[in-house]
């Protein structure tokens, strides 16, 4: 919301689309009320977030909150980062692994909402495709491992990661290219180690930056970020290539 007038603060704006709503009936009724109270901007364009109409409305916006396109998530993130805006948006979570994201993550410009990495979205798809996953409630659906991306404050990005494990070299081995251990799993992060672990990337979902610093990520991305630089990218125990992994350790 902005911050002029009443009907200025509940502007809403609808582009010619179809929008998918749960109960398609109530919503275009509540739509068309506020077309005709004076709330709905038709806008003159196609509605792409990055022409010169749609990023007008969004300088007058304070927050942002949709569900952009997955496939333009890295242009969505630079256009309203780049006009310093607050938000709250859904996107692949797979984005995590982007030369354009990670920074933003590792930088604590952007971090995960309340439905993390690894939550399931189902969305609804046209009745004539041939091709989904399921039919729930005579709707044909499918899913994708989707997570919220936020930089607005909440409690959850405070919450301590409780740790209990004691390290030990049989449980947590090195990496044969890289100074630091291997944890699997992020409730075994160890209690009494100080130096560099690899964790599995769902560790964003946890992640609190007054406890952790996070170094870096294996994988090719961004070679700023690189923290293993030969071998693909990938951690290796014993000749065995590992999965992709967060880089981090333990503050204070």
């Amino acid at each position: 919301m902005n911050s002029g007038t009443d009907a200025e603060r509940i502007r809403h704006y609808a582009a010619q689309a179809d929008f998918q709503l749960t109960d398609k009936v109530k919503g275009l009724a509540f739509l068309n009320n506020l077309r005709k109270e004076g709330f709905v901007k038709e806008l003159q364009g196609d509605g792409d977030f990055r022409s010169p109409e749609c990023i007008e409305l969004l300088k007058e916006s304070d927050i942002v909150c949709t569900n952009p396109p997955f496939s333009l998530f890295r242009d969505f993130i630079a256009t309203i980062t780049e006009h310093k805006k607050s938000f709250l948006v859904i996107g692949n979570g797979n984005a995590i692994t982007y030369k354009e994201i990670f920074p933003l993550l590792k930088e604590d410009k952007m971090w995960m909402g309340y439905f993390p990495f690894g939550s399931t979205f189902w969305f609804e798809l046209p009745q004539d495709t041939e091709n989904y996953e399921k039919i729930i409630d005579g709707k044909k659906v499918y899913h994708m491992p989707a997570c919220w991306f936020t930089n607005l404050p909440n409690r959850k990005r405070n919450e301590e990661l409780r740790l209990s494990r004691k390290y030990n070299t049989e449980s947590f081995p090195k990496y044969d290219n890289y100074d630091a251990i291997e944890v699997g799993n992020i409730v075994d992060i160890p209690v009494d180690y100080d130096g560099v672990m690899g964790v599995p990337v769902s560790f964003l979902s946890k992640y609190n930056p007054k406890q952790f610093e996070i170094l870096g990520q294996t994988g090719v991305i961004d070679p700023e970020y690189i923290c293993i630089e030969y071998k693909g990218g990938r951690p290796y125990i014993n000749g065995k290539r590992m999965y992709s992994r967060l880089l981090i350790r333990k503050k204070g």
